[in-house]
This record gives structure tokens, sequence and C-alpha cells, in this order.
């Protein structure tokens, strides 16, 4: 049935755009929503008016188009556990519809000018829905990345390519500040980049400290732990006390701090060590070039003795908040004050 189309994805936006492709102009356009639909009478209602749609044929319109979309409720659609095929808890009596109207789905003839969009964020493969779909449907299925490196890996040229549509480019490692901040949700990506031209104005290159000043978060996104340690790296102490204050609360708030900061400048001394001893390049070989350049820049700022105690004073508030001990947030503050408060190493300015 070639009418027929099927797009699976997460990524509201590219699923959405790939069918609006199909919806075109609007004209015969009828929507059912099942975004809201978490009980077993709103699913079973929204089966009924997308059965009811399909089998309305255009009648006076020069086209008909039928898009169910956000259907959560399809095997594998992550409502819970105790589907039988890996969903949600779907009840006996919304499976047999589905069931029953996606086979009527896939059987059904639809004129050259009728289209039917289902439209939903997971749906397992391997299911029997999904094979009886495949036989008939245009299947479009954009892939979860497995981890959130993989996320961010995927997003990196979805956003240099919306950029170089806006008329923008990003240079050295702003982009990888960009994705990092806003992470992978094209919508949100699409949005900060639009927010990004308002702010460059006529400019056209977007740096790393543009994408400090004006980007946000992205959907989903949790404050990261990077912010912590790009702050200290820089000596930024207003910074990092603000980035510290954000996981303020959180379980294990101490002993992750703690941990994060004497990894931050156990790697800042040890580049600090090979730069001094003319090994640098060596040193920075195989780590992530973003971050590899960013904490180079940073070296400037400390001399080798600093980083040094530094590293050494949170690895011992590191395990004094281990061992059960206490270690308080004002301790981690004091630690960080003497840190990043001091003298500034040759090169570095204040």
């Amino acid at each position: 049935m070639p009418g027929l189309h099927v797009i699976i994805g997460e990524d509201d936006f590219l699923v959405s755009n790939a069918a609006a492709k199909v919806v075109g102009d609007g004209i015969g356009l009828e929507v059912v929503d099942s975004g809201n639909s978490g009980n077993e009478d709103a699913q079973l209602a929204d089966i009924r008016r997308a059965e009811e749609s399909l089998l309305t044929p255009p009648f006076l319109e020069p086209k008909k188009v039928t898009w169910w979309k956000n259907v959560r409720f399809l095997p594998g659609g992550g409502r819970g556990k105790g589907d039988d095929e890996g969903g949600g808890r779907v009840s006996e009596a919304v499976k047999g519809a589905l069931d029953k109207f996606v086979r009527k789905l896939v059987e059904i003839s639809l004129p050259d000018n009728q289209h039917f969009i289902l439209t939903a964020p997971k749906l397992l493969q391997t299911s029997v829905i999904a094979k009886t779909l495949k036989k008939s449907a245009e299947m479009i299925v954009f892939e979860t990345p497995k981890n959130a490196m993989a996320a961010a890996q995927s997003a990196l040229p979805r956003a240099v390519e919306m950029a170089g549509e806006m008329g923008l480019s990003f240079e050295g490692g702003a982009v990888d500040a960009f994705v990092a901040r806003v992470g992978a949700d094209t919508r949100s990506l699409m949005s900060e980049l639009a927010k990004m031209r308002d702010y460059l104005g006529g400019a056209t290159k977007i740096t790393e400290a543009d994408v400090e000043a004006v980007t946000s978060t992205g959907v989903g996104v949790e404050p990261e732990i990077w912010s912590v340690t790009d702050a200290a790296g820089a000596r930024n102490l207003a910074k990092a006390l603000e980035a510290v204050s954000r996981f303020e609360g959180e379980e294990s708030f101490a002993i992750v701090m703690t941990t994060v900061l004497e990894k931050c400048f156990r790697q800042l001394a040890e580049l600090k060590d090979a730069q001094e001893r003319g090994k640098l390049q060596d040193a920075v070989k195989g780590m992530n070039r973003w971050a590899a350049e960013k904490m180079t820049r940073n070296l400037g700022l400390w001399q080798l003795r600093e980083l040094r105690v530094a590293r050494k004073r949170f690895l011992d508030l590191r395990e004094r908040s281990v061992s059960g001990a206490t270690c308080a947030g004002d301790e981690l503050v004091v630690e960080l004050v003497r840190a990043l408060g001091g003298p500034r190493g040759r090169g570095g300015a204040r």
C-alpha cells in the first residue's frame, strides 16, 4: 500500500520533518494525537478515530492525509514493564484492537490521493505488528543512540549542517561545546542555532566564547559535570562555585565532586609536567581533541606545584568522604577558593 507511511524515532523534530514531507501543504489533513492517551479508554478511542479517518475517503478535497501521531502504546513503546512484546502496560483489549486495526491498515487499498501516516517514538522491530506493517508500509526508523557519547557524536554533523543552512559555521572546538551543552535533540539544536544567529547579528563564525555566552541546555540535558572541571581548569572561581552549586543535594555529592576535581587537577598536572619536559604533544595523543585543546590553553594559568598541591588536597578530601568522615559543602568551597584564588602561572592573566 503506497499510501501507508510508518515513521519511528524518539527525536520529535526528525520524525515530524519526515511526516511533513507526506503532509505537504496540509490540505485534507486529519490528525489523531495519542500523546496524552495513557489509559485503555483513551487508547481505544484513538484507534477508533484513526480507523474512521482511514475509512473516510477524500470526497470534496483533492487529497486526504491521516496522521496518527505519538502512538506510545505500540510494542516496545516504553509504558512500563509487562507487555509480552517488549512494550508497556497495555491492556489486552488495546492489544487486540491495535492488532486488528494494523491488519486492516495493510490490507486496505487506498486511492492515490489518500495517505495514512503513523508516527511513534518506539516500535519493537521484531514484534508481530512491526513485521505486519513492513509488508506494505514505507517505514523510516531513526535509530536511538546507545549512550550519551554516541548521541553527541551523531549530533555533531547535524549541528554543522543546520548551522550551514543558516549561513553560520563553527570555529575550532565550538561545535563540540555547542552539542555538549544543548544535547542531541534536533529541535533544541535548531532553536539554539536560531538564537545564536540573532546574537551574532551579521557575523557568521560561532566561537566557544559565543557558545558560553548565549547557549542554553537543551531538552533532557542535565547539568554536566564538565561545567565544574571547565571552570576549575580555567581558574574561574565564580563559575566553578556556580557549577558546583547545581549538584548540591544530590546523592553522594561530596564523593562525586571531590572525585572529578581530583581527576581534573591530576590531568592538568600531568599535562603541565609533560609541557615543561617538551613532551606535551605525546601526552595529548588519544585525548578528545576539544578537551585536549581546552586543557592545553589552561596550562598557562597554572604552575606545576599549584596543580600538584590542589590535586593532593582534593584527594585527601575525597578519601575522607569515602570513609564516611564529614565533608560538608563548605569544605569543598574552601578548597576551591584555595586552589583557584592563588597566584597565576606564567603566561596566564588574572
